[in-house]
């Protein structure tokens, strides 16, 4: 059963939208935090900006947040997916500079323009097989990790204890069919 439920939430988790898919990485969270190099409650704090920047993105007028994902590790936020236009980009990294604890926003990884429903579905698709082959990895967690799929182009972060977890869930991502490159942002802390 639990491995039925995990299988659904890993599913789950890339097809829902900005502050859908913070809700469920957050209560998937705390029973994760034993694979996680940050403290609790740095965990309970990044949920919790990130909480914040897709409701403030949600609430904005004129803001298609859905195709926007918010990952936070240790008060720095990464955005990834699409917005129309490049003053929409502007506007959601403000948004995000704005939330208390955010130490600094990165959006490099935030495409302007707009996703083919085709290329929603691939990259859903691949980042759960990638996540599927790190929750069964005996090297790395999956819980550690936080996948995002743009395009094919996939986006690693997390914090892990080795640079051996680091290598592995790159080389786990690499091999992964339809993956185009994997942009590595995993922190290793000792």
């Amino acid at each position: 059963m639990k491995k039925t439920f995990t299988l659904l939430l890993l599913f789950a988790m890339p097809l829902a939208g900005g502050c859908v898919a913070t809700a469920v990485v957050g209560g998937a969270a705390a029973g994760s935090a034993a694979f996680d190099e940050r403290s609790v409650g740095t965990q309970i704090d990044d949920v919790s900006i990130g909480a914040k920047i897709n409701a403030r993105l949600v609430a904005e007028k004129d803001m298609p947040s859905r195709w926007v994902s918010v990952q936070v590790i240790d008060g720095v936020v990464y955005l990834t997916g699409f917005l129309p236009t490049r003053e929409h980009v502007r506007r959601a990294v403000y948004i995000a500079s704005q939330v208390k604890g955010v130490r600094k926003v990165h959006a490099e990884n935030l495409k302007v323009g707009r996703p083919s429903a085709l290329a929603i579905v691939s990259d859903s698709w691949i980042t759960t097989k990638i996540k599927s082959k790190l929750l069964a990895d005996p090297v790395v967690s999956g819980f550690t990790f936080h996948v995002e799929t743009v395009n094919g182009k996939v986006y690693l972060t997390g914090i892990v204890d080795s640079q051996r977890q680091r290598r592995r869930a790159v080389d786990i991502a690499r091999a992964t069919d339809g993956v185009t490159a994997v942009v590595d942002l995993v922190e290793v802390r000792r």
